[in-house]
């Protein structure tokens, strides 16, 4: 009885492992397959993407594009608007960043589809940051990783190594196209491929079972997403507000828990954590100093009042020491 049931586990199983395994395999067509349905649909807007994106397009492109407008728009549209509502702030500092490096401004919506421009995303794989960096490109590109810190959190930090990043795999490649899709696949892998089949042309090689279904999307997944986001309200969207963060720096000690300062300034927690994501420990790094953001106009307030807090600390320590040396006293 016991042998019987063992034996239909184990069956079962493996029909599991080779449906699972179909699916895989097939995954890529059923996606191209699926974009059929809107071929019909078009969109008159390409001209607002860089040419050096848009150029060579294939007949079939508008219906890939099409699927994901049609999917932001309906089952995905609340979580793109909340993707939008937190990236407002970041996006400028992303624009000015991006023009100071010569890169096409709208490489900043990569962010969106990365980590919906949360400092605080993980990937599976261990991608960190708003710009999902691994550890190795992270620090490739100048990016700290230490017990403390972690500058893949930091928006600043993380979007001039982006940019970099992004300069670098043009300088490769020389097409933006093929420079967007390394940028999810890596360089190495990318260039592999395209050595292995001496493809003239990237659209080429999105048809062939090459490439992950990820990196097979993720062009047209940026280029749908890039359409909605320099015309929200067609799109059924409310507008980006595109308003940074309003902050300046102070030098602090180390080793000092960032409630200490939320509560010195009567500054928002969540907004501190943001402001310093990098900070691993949600402590600032003993043994040195730090320049930590804080909103704009509290640097007074948590001066004054970190200085009555040290100066309370100071009259608890005298006090605990005038009482031992008393009971000292009493008791000799």
């Amino acid at each position: 009885m016991h042998k019987k049931l063992f034996l239909c586990l184990i069956g079962l199983l493996c029909f599991i492992g080779i449906a699972i395994a179909a699916s895989i395999t097939s995954s890529p067509d059923i996606y191209l397959q699926q974009t059929l349905s809107y071929e019909n649909e078009t969109f008159e807007t390409f001209q607002e993407l860089p040419p050096e994106v848009i150029k060579n397009l294939p007949p079939d492109i508008n219906a890939q594009v099409a699927y994901f407008i049609r999917y932001y728009t309906t089952s995905g549209k609340k979580g793109l608007q909340k993707w939008f509502d937190r990236c407002g702030p970041y996006f400028p500092y992303f624009k000015a960043i991006f023009k100071e490096f010569g890169i096409p401004e709208d490489l900043i919506y990569l962010a969106v589809i990365e980590s919906g421009c949360s400092p605080f995303a993980v990937s599976h794989a261990g991608a960190v940051g708003i710009w999902q960096f691994i550890r190795g490109t992270a620090r490739k590109y100048g990016l700290k990783i230490n017990y403390w810190v972690d500058e893949r959190k930091d928006f600043i930090k993380s979007t001039y190594a982006a940019a970099r990043y992004l300069k670098r795999l043009y300088e490769i490649f020389g097409d933006w196209r093929e420079a967007v899709a390394s940028y999810n696949l890596g360089e190495a892998k990318l260039m592999r491929i395209l050595r292995a089949r001496n493809f003239v042309d990237y659209w080429q090689l999105m048809r062939t079972r090459r490439l992950p279904l990820e990196t097979i999307a993720y062009l047209p997944q940026w280029m749908a997403v890039t359409l909605i986001a320099k015309n929200p309200r067609r799109y059924g969207f409310k507008p980006i507000k595109e308003k940074p963060f309003n902050f300046e720096t102070i030098e602090v000690n180390g080793g000092v828990d960032l409630r200490v300062f939320a509560i010195a300034g009567n500054i928002d927690y969540k907004l501190l954590l943001t402001l310093n994501a990098e900070l691993r420990r949600r402590i600032t790094p003993p043994g040195r100093t730090y320049l930590l953001r804080i909103p704009y106009g509290k640097k007074q307030e948590i001066l004054k009042n970190l200085q009555r807090l040290r100066l309370i600390i100071i009259k608890r320590r005298f006090h605990r020491k005038i009482y031992r040396i008393t009971t000292a006293l009493v008791e000799y």
